[in-house]
């Protein structure tokens, strides 16, 4: 597709694909942390040395998450670009998509939680154990159910957090994406720089403990766990910067292919290091919270996106049937695996060796992706079709309606044609 005209990149996809397999392989590690049989411990051990390595690309999750919401800011600006639909239609339809198959695991994650009777994991860390151990409430599943609002996304699926954000940014994407439509990059991206580093600001202990108003806003945020809306005014950011790489890429593709060979294997390596250990380095400033966190990731992401896009080699290896596969069912694996993980232990890990048990939990954490791709995403993806042309055909109709009234003139208000579609 020359420089990126449709909305659909299937590199862009297997990007996707990769990251969601990097989270699942982060959370079967976590599962190992804190076991007393020698060789589960000396495993775990070896991969927190081997965080400062390369290796550390394979389970980086939270690199993943922004690289979501990076991912998600492109695309969503290449469809609105393209679509030219009302902003209803557009809603619905991001609503659907991503609504049908969140409440499908969400009920599958209440009905697991309900049957454990909030049983802990005995013998396994507090991280693993947690999950599923709360009681089944109403207010829960409202809160579950309401879905954008702040509440312990850990209860029933413990990866939904990010699609709280995921939602409530995209029903504010039309705004970012008229935002980053009229301006320079830096013009584009500096109102979301400023927001997040307000939001790291009000997170730092040292500004907490000595500003009373900020430690109650922080106090208050934190009922919300990681669906906190400070959360999501940081991770507005990633989107924006998707966003302006989309608005800028027939620009950036075609100056990235001028670099001379070395100058683009050094921002490859350059956007590794980023991606993989940017967030080690905050450590050396002082900003050891979530939100300072992210910032190297997401201009890892950022480069990752132009390379997977504009570097011949790599966009040839990403577009592979198998990563193409992976990226169809990334938010199937993405959504159901915390399910298949937290089933197979609470049923087998007592009964199973988890040298065992961890390789059949991976092969069913895909073979129920592939699944669920099948009968909810799918279906999911044509009924937001369905649903999105519904909506912005009657919206279209009111509009067109509304152009052809007669003007009032019983007040002497004057009617300006078109004022109706603004």
């Amino acid at each position: 597709m020359s420089e990126m005209s449709s909305s659909r990149i299937e590199a862009f996809d297997s990007l996707r694909g990769l990251a969601a397999c990097t989270v699942v392989f982060a959370h079967l590690i976590q599962v190992l942390q804190g076991q007393t049989d020698r060789l589960y411990a000396t495993f775990f051990d070896w991969t927190q040395i081997a965080v400062f390595t390369p290796l550390y690309v394979l389970w980086q999750s939270q690199a993943a998450v922004v690289l979501f919401f990076t991912l998600s800011g492109f695309v969503l600006y290449l469809l609105l670009d393209k679509a030219r639909r009302p902003m209803a239609g557009y809603a619905v339809k991001r609503l659907v998509r991503l609504y049908v198959p969140y409440a499908a695991a969400v009920m599958v994650g209440l009905v697991g939680a309900y049957g454990v009777a909030g049983e802990t994991l005995s013998g396994f860390n507090e991280w693993i154990s947690k999950f599923w151990s709360w009681p089944v409430t109403w207010q829960a599943v409202a809160e579950h159910a309401a879905f954008l609002g702040q509440f312990n996304a850990d209860r029933y699926d413990f990866t939904i957090w990010t699609l709280v954000h995921e939602m409530r940014i995209s029903l504010l994407f039309p705004l970012i994406f008229w935002w980053v439509r009229g301006r320079p990059w830096w013009g584009a991206l500096l109102p979301f720089v400023l927001a997040s580093v307000a939001m790291a600001l009000i997170g730092q202990p040292a500004v907490q403990e000595h500003v009373a108003w900020v430690d109650a806003l922080t106090g208050w945020v934190d009922r919300g766990g990681l669906t906190a809306y400070v959360l999501t005014v940081h991770y507005l950011l990633p989107f924006a910067i998707g966003a302006t790489l989309a608005h800028h890429r027939q620009v950036l593709l075609p100056a990235y292919r001028r670099l001379a060979p070395r100058t683009r294997v050094l921002l490859g390596v350059l956007a590794f290091l980023l991606y993989v250990h940017g967030s080690q380095a905050m450590h050396v400033f002082g900003l050891a919270t979530l939100v300072p966190y992210d910032w190297p990731l997401m201009l890892g992401a950022a480069l990752l996106l132009i390379a997977a896009a504009a570097e011949p080699g790599l966009r040839r290896r990403l577009e592979h049937p198998a990563l193409c596969y992976l990226g169809r069912i990334s938010y199937s694996l993405y959504l159901f695996h915390p399910l298949v993980l937290l089933a197979m232990l609470h049923l087998f890990a007592h009964r199973v060796p988890l040298v065992i048990l961890l390789p059949i939990i991976l092969l069913m954490m895909f073979a129920v992706a592939e699944l669920a791709y099948r009968t909810l995403e799918r279906p999911a993806i044509r009924l937001s079709a369905r649903a999105g042309d519904r909506v912005a055909g009657i919206q279209q109709r009111l509009m067109r309606s509304r152009l052809s009234a007669p003007a009032a003139v019983d007040n002497g208000a004057d009617y300006e044609p078109g004022a109706g579609m603004r």
